[in-house]
């Protein structure tokens, strides 16, 4: 079955970042998701409270490193900082060090939940969240808030379920509809999403905050 941006799946397939996804998968998920870039635009303005000289920044889920390069690209000119990418896909980490050639960006070819975290001054995770195995993810924040150094953030960019029925109604209407402005077909955007189920699992806001606030977080 056919996702979009030359992504295909088997039929009854779940949905995988390890299937031929790296060299289309920028151009895909700017297509697929609202204001993408400007994310990445926003995370950049943030980090500038937090980057200094000899910090360390993370990026879980670094995919194929296009938000940890313009992480760097605008604090490379710093003393001594160092830039990590943590990403469990293969062929996506290939994707970004071929992206990163000539920058000194260091990639992580593992999950965040065997990691060993250095302590660090900024964490910054951009729709990662949701794909973490519902159990993990407590732990996963925990080891995020012990990393962090006092005057240090973490950074949660995520999709979340929205409790109001026709609140929640109205998004996914807004947003079936800007994928098909973005010329995905019909049959394309339904098969993405039942590829998702059981892949993705995201959170409500109070479960976020819960997960933040029990980690140690304010």
């Amino acid at each position: 079955m056919k996702l979009g941006n030359e992504i295909a799946l088997e039929s009854g397939k779940q949905w995988t970042f390890d299937n031929n996804v790296a060299p289309y998968f920028d151009s895909h998920v700017q297509q697929s998701v609202p204001v993408y870039l400007e994310g990445h635009e926003l995370i950049c303005f943030i980090s500038d409270f937090f980057v200094r000289d000899n910090a360390i920044i993370y990026e879980v889920g670094s995919s194929t490193g296009a938000l940890i390069n313009k992480i760097f690209d605008r604090h490379h000119m710093k003393n001594n900082v160092r830039f990590i990418g943590i990403e469990p896909v293969k062929s996506m980490v290939e994707q970004a060090k071929k992206q990163s050639k000539g920058k000194h960006i260091e990639y992580i070819n593992e999950c965040i939940e065997v990691v060993e975290l250095e302590p660090c001054n900024l964490i910054v995770s951009y729709y990662c969240v949701q794909f973490i195995e519902m159990g993990n993810r407590e732990y996963i924040f925990h080891k995020f808030y012990e990393k962090l150094q006092p005057d240090g953030a973490l950074i949660i960019f995520e999709k979340e379920i929205i409790n109001d029925s026709k609140i929640n109604e109205i998004v996914e209407s807004c947003y079936l509809k800007f994928k098909l402005k973005q010329g995905f077909s019909i049959d394309e955007v339904l098969s993405k999403k039942f590829s998702l189920e059981g892949v993705m699992n995201t959170n409500t806001e109070n479960q976020n905050i819960r997960l933040l606030m029990n980690a140690g977080f304010t």
